[in-house]
């Protein structure tokens, strides 16, 4: 018998937020509609082998962001703010909002990845503890933010991560 999933969502937003009491990320997905809203923890030890993962995946099918990600990083000096309300596919969240529609948090343990060669799309999902999914087809630079916008979040110094991470 298969195990089916509490929730199948498709991901229409994406927090990442650290949670100091949890020492955890906690990943918020569609923080504003209550009945499609999960709220993933993210261990550090996850975390670690994640976001290298994602851009190594991103480097074996998107082989031309390589340079293209080279070249921003020597041209932006500017600061991460700054850098997210530059991006078009970055919105600010509505802090009242996440915190009143907090749902109860699950623990992410599997993300699966799957590139689609028609579309050169890539379809993200998340699978939870509890068997909650939640999936989002996106272009390389969607992928990017999401991984850029987890790592924006990290305490690098109390986990012990480079700035560079």
């Amino acid at each position: 018998m298969k195990n089916t999933p509490l929730k199948n969502i498709m991901i229409q937003t994406i927090t990442p937020i650290y949670d100091e009491v949890e020492d955890r990320i906690r990943l918020t997905i569609n923080y504003q509609e209550t009945q499609n809203r999960i709220d993933l923890m993210i261990t550090r030890s996850f975390i670690l082998k994640l976001l290298p993962t994602i851009e190594e995946y991103t480097y074996n099918h998107y082989p031309s962001t390589i340079e293209e990600d080279l070249s921003i990083q020597v041209e932006n000096n500017a600061t991460s703010n700054d850098k997210i309300e530059n991006n078009n596919n970055l919105e600010k969240t509505n802090m009242e909002d996440l915190a009143l529609f907090q749902s109860t948090e699950d623990l992410l343990l599997t993300i699966h990845l799957r590139y689609d060669q028609n579309t050169t799309n890539t379809t993200l999902e998340f699978v939870s503890k509890k068997n909650h999914k939640a999936s989002i087809s996106c272009d390389v630079k969607t992928l990017q933010n999401i991984n850029n916008s987890i790592k924006n979040v990290l305490p690098k110094m109390s986990w012990g991560i480079s700035e560079y991470f």
